[in-house]
């Protein structure tokens, strides 16, 4: 069976056992950095946070966990890998960009603007972290290549960035997972399919943050996999009720037997550097963003619904199977 690159080496991907598919051991905002008085843990306060939360996951049954920061959103190899180390979990970290609005783009807007081969060399640095390792890591290597987008339409500057990860899967067999605000999704599918990526090795982030069935079946009935990914997080539509509404669309995807084609997680942020929250929103935020919220809290709901165990299998297990074996 396939391997797949993870913080603690390659695994096979039999081996991954219940994942959830979008979580943040750390980020930060470009321009963080510029914040003197706020910079958030030390990185060992980090580790010990992160380790913490990864003995939750254990204890509840987890053994696997995608963390899809992008290179310019305060990916740290080093902790992702010093974490995996001391916990033995399945940490699949990313290579990739973040979207034009929040992302850290000056450096390959200026790239693009003046290097006719800006695009390929992009995907080079995509290819090469994936094949080699990250420089200065040790070799760890990242298992999943990270996109985004914001709103409105798809930028050029996201479109080279689309392309270029369009690029680096294709050569190293790497799945794309992505950011949405909650919008343009069958886009972001369509372009990365015309440009060679198969439908079933996209996953489209935060589809569960937009009530819109027509929007979750348009992006599973092009064969990829809506993000079901931040449970117990806000949102826009309803804040008062968002698991409610995430409960409902994802029954009417069992309805219209599409439950093989979600992925479940919680966008949970355990370490934020900086502070570009204000605090008592963050503290209220944070308070919601637990590493086992779907199980305890979802679970039930959803079976009291008539989900069953092999239903919840796939959603929890089969689905992530699938999405990182195949060849």
């Amino acid at each position: 069976m396939k391997r797949i690159n993870t913080a603690k080496g390659p695994v096979a991907a039999s081996e991954l056992g219940n994942t959830l598919m979008h979580e943040h051991l750390t980020i930060a905002y470009p321009g963080t950095a510029t914040d003197t008085l706020r910079q958030g843990p030390a990185f060992r306060d980090m580790v010990a946070i992160c380790v913490d939360r990864i003995q939750e996951l254990q204890d509840g049954g987890y053994s696997s966990l995608v963390d899809p920061c992008p290179n310019d959103l305060g990916r740290s190899v080093e902790l992702v890998g010093e974490v995996a180390a001391r916990t033995g979990f399945n940490l699949i970290f990313s290579t990739g960009l973040y979207n034009e609005a929040v992302g850290g783009n000056a450096y390959w807007q200026v790239k693009l603007a003046t290097d006719k081969n800006a695009v390929q060399k992009l995907a080079d640095v995509f290819t090469t972290e994936i094949a080699d390792g990250v420089p200065g890591s040790g070799g760890l290597k990242p298992g999943i290549i990270k996109v985004g987008t914001g709103r409105g339409a798809i930028t050029n500057y996201e479109k080279a960035v689309l392309q270029a990860a369009a690029i680096a899967s294709r050569a190293t067999g790497t799945p794309i997972t992505t950011h949405t605000d909650n919008e343009l999704g069958p886009e972001q599918v369509r372009y990365l399919t015309e440009h060679g990526v198969a439908a079933d090795q996209i996953v489209v982030g935060h589809c569960c943050g937009n009530p819109d069935h027509h929007y979750h079946m348009e992006v599973t009935g092009e064969g990829a996999y809506a993000g079901f990914d931040q449970w117990g997080i806000p949102m826009q539509a309803s804040p008062g009720k968002p698991d409610g509404i995430r409960i409902e669309s994802l029954m009417k995807l069992r309805a219209a037997g599409r439950l093989d084609r979600v992925m479940i997680s919680h966008d949970n942020v355990w370490c934020m550097q900086g502070e570009p929250y204000d605090p008592a929103f963050w503290d209220d935020f944070a308070a919601a963003q637990t590493p086992l919220h779907f199980i305890r809290n979802v679970a039930p709901q959803l079976k009291e619904r008539g989900m069953t165990d092999d239903e919840m299998d796939l959603l929890t297990r089969q689905n992530p199977l699938r999405y990182f074996s195949k060849e």
